[in-house]
């Protein structure tokens, strides 16, 4: 489909499926040290929200927000939230 919608792109282009899996795994894991790692220098409490979802095919879906006050570079109070 995407070689037949843009011609510009060769299959070399497309990462094969397990290249695809191995990258947001990767990505998954990075994002997972870094939550940890500001979770540590959350100051005061933690707030999560979440929001409940199904599709036209009845899938269901799940988001979950954690939201938390930082101390920036400059020492300032900074509002972060993660999904």
């Amino acid at each position: 489909l995407l070689l037949y919608i843009s011609a510009e792109l060769e299959e070399r282009d497309i990462p094969h499926r397990t290249k695809t899996t191995d990258l947001i795994l990767e990505h998954y894991a990075e994002e997972k040290t870094k939550i940890a790692t500001d979770a540590q220098n959350v100051l005061g409490r933690v707030s999560f929200t979440s929001d409940l979802w199904s599709d036209g095919q009845l899938r269901a879906f799940m988001a979950v927000t954690l939201h938390y006050m930082v101390k920036d570079q400059h020492g300032r109070l900074a509002l972060r939230a993660r999904l």
